[in-house]
């Protein structure tokens, strides 16, 4: 086990720097509800999800777009603004790994997937940003 004053680095584990619990809305969920959830929990994206589990993501960025580009928050639903390729991430993947992956698909939010197939937590551009710069302890 590593001692407290030991640094987070790009070859340590991205459960290190992972968050969970991942808040999550229904498909149905209006724009504004997710922007309120946003809100709410101080974070970046929130993952929507169907019967059978995660089916997209939805970001701040897709909100603001939205409502830049004239769409009614109470009409567009997670469904219409999410994303359906989510990329992924495995628990004992490299912090280095993730944030390559994140770069190479543009995204700013990464979910992470145990074994299990359960959804384990999530990675934004921030989280892997410190390790990456040295700069966590």
């Amino acid at each position: 086990m590593r001692g407290e004053t030991e640094r987070i680095g790009p070859a340590d584990q991205v459960r290190r720097v992972m968050r969970a619990p991942v808040a999550t809305v229904a498909e149905h969920c209006s724009a504004r509800e997710i922007a309120e959830e946003l809100v709410a929990d101080e974070i970046g994206a929130v993952l929507v999800t169907g019967p059978h589990g995660p089916i997209g993501i939805v970001s701040e960025r897709d909100v603001v777009t939205a409502l830049a580009t004239g769409g009614d928050l109470d009409r567009l639903q997670a469904a219409d603004l999410m994303t359906t390729e989510i990329v992924w991430a495995d628990p004992q993947d490299a912090i280095g790994e993730v944030a390559q992956r994140m770069h190479e698909a543009r995204v700013r939010h990464v979910p992470v997937r145990a074994a299990s197939g359960a959804v384990a937590g999530i990675v934004s551009v921030r989280d892997v940003l410190e390790p990456l710069a040295g700069q966590h302890g």
